[in-house]
């Protein structure tokens, strides 16, 4: 006689029915709880940031080179950022550019994807569906890519790049209500890269596109960076302002009174000149940690809501200072000013829509217990109180181990972008930074010439995890 069979005479066919509910449930948590271990960030992204911190830029690079199943289908995005990341740290701006191309055109695929797409972010957590990046992630992939084309000189692609932010920051607080929308409505840093670009064209309906960027960004540095992320108005763009307005023979008035005791060189002045424009990344990123917190309810169940939050990253902070040397021995050096913080908007970001994710979480975990509340009323119904006790207890590990975080983020970013330029007369000259050796340039006049440069490595000669020195980075890469 069949087990089907004796259920059916015993509870009849509704009992039936909620035992199989019962065990397609029990089956359910096990496999939540194994893909648990399965989903989320990608192993060898830690690894990854460990490289870059210890500077074994190449190896890492080597580690994701046509690689992009490393990180897994559901982190893509993660996977492109890395790589573009380390090829713009091994001067590859090229592959760069392309790494960040890809990651734009994935995010996108997501940001429109059907929200049947992401159902089961309802019924278990958001490790489960594919990583679409935080909202300045994506700005961060047009300045990073913009800067790539910087370095090369298109300053046409550095400019298409920096305007995008714009419409990909519009776009993206157009999917919110117009209460909670995000802080991160504008960038500065973008419009102050934007003037540079303009400028570095060198055409005067250029240098007045650029007066036009240096304005906005000015307004954004004084109205929200000051404020929101202690970020002033840096000097590179006092000087520019200045510098725009009076070729255009604007009313300097305003601004002379506020930056009073800038000097500036003016535009026709600095055609005569080259430029060299140093940006220096400083440090690394914030990293995502979890905050859980075990919520009883009625009934004996347990569930938890769980979130990420932002821990900040220790790293010399130290700006860098560049130097430009003549080869018979006279140099000029100038101090980098931070112009972006990277980590201040990350954290704020996050805080920012941390309502909205404890809101969602919320919402699953009171529609896992109604759902478990019924089942366990059937059960109780057909069998006895020590399965439904048993089914509580079950369900209550179930809430809880499956209500996890998404700890997933961008985490080879800086936590600082700053800068530093200097004018020079046209002649060779040995460029330098933090004790590095940038290169001999040959500088024309109205040229402008763009580095860019990583710091703030730890004090520790070497920051790599165990898993390192026990040669488990490149068996994690090529699985």
């Amino acid at each position: 006689m069949s087990f089907e069979f004796i259920l059916d005479l015993e509870f009849g066919v509704l009992g039936f029915i909620m035992m199989n509910y019962f065990i397609f449930f029990i089956r359910t948590i096990f496999l939540t709880l194994f893909l648990s271990s399965c989903t989320g960030s990608p192993l060898i992204q830690p690894q990854i940031d460990s490289l870059v911190v210890a500077r074994y830029y190449d190896y890492a690079r080597s580690l994701l080179d046509n690689n992009p199943k490393a990180y897994g289908e559901n982190n893509k995005i993660l996977y492109w950022l890395d790589f573009g990341t380390v090829n713009q740290l091994t001067g590859q701006y090229s592959q760069s550019i392309h790494a960040f191309q890809q990651a734009k055109k994935e995010y996108d695929r997501l940001f429109t994807q059907s929200l049947t797409k992401i159902g089961s972010t309802w019924l278990l957590n958001d490790t489960f569906a594919p990583y679409r990046g935080e909202d300045f992630e994506r700005v961060m992939m047009n300045l990073f890519a913009a800067m790539d084309f910087a370095v090369l000189g298109n300053w046409e692609g550095a400019l298409v790049e920096a305007r995008d932010v714009d419409r990909v920051l519009k776009l993206i607080n157009r999917q919110y209500k117009e209460g909670p929308k995000n802080v991160y409505k504008e960038d500065a840093f973008a419009r102050l890269l934007m003037g540079m670009m303009y400028e570095a064209k060198g055409r005067e309906q250029d240098i007045n596109d650029a007066l036009i960027e240096y304005q906005r960004a000015l307004t954004i540095y004084q109205q929200d960076y000051a404020k929101r992320y202690k970020v002033g108005v840096p000097r590179i763009l006092q000087e520019n302002l200045l510098a725009a307005a009076q070729h255009f023979q604007f009313s300097q008035k305003e601004y002379r009174d506020e930056f009073r005791g800038v000097n500036f060189l003016r535009i026709d002045e600095r055609r005569k000149k080259a430029q060299v424009v140093l940006i220096q990344q400083i440090g690394f990123s914030p990293i995502k940690h979890p905050i859980q917190i075990p919520i009883p309810l009625p009934g004996g169940y347990i569930t938890q809501l769980a979130f990420s939050t932002y821990d900040k990253r220790d790293y010399d902070p130290s700006v860098a200072v560049l130097t430009l040397a003549q080869p018979q021995g006279k140099s000029i050096q100038s101090t980098a000013e931070v112009v972006q913080d990277v980590g201040a908007i990350a954290i704020e970001n996050l805080n920012n829509r941390k309502f909205r994710v404890i809101a969602k979480a919320a919402l699953r975990a009171g529609g896992k217990y109604l759902t478990e509340r019924e089942l366990e009323k059937g059960i109780e119904q057909r069998t006895n109180q020590g399965s439904a006790a048993a089914f509580r207890y079950i369900s209550s590990i179930y809430n809880v181990y499956s209500e996890e975080p998404d700890l997933r983020s961008w985490q080879t970013l800086p936590d600082k972008i700053a800068i530093a330029r200097l004018f020079v007369d046209p002649g060779q000259y040995n460029v330098s930074a933090l004790g590095e050796d940038l290169g001999l340039v040959d500088l024309q006049a109205g040229e402008t010439k763009v580095f860019v440069i990583r710091s703030g490595w730890s004090s520790v000669p070497n920051a790599l995890s165990p898993e390192f020195s026990k040669g488990k980075v490149l068996s994690l890469a090529k699985d």
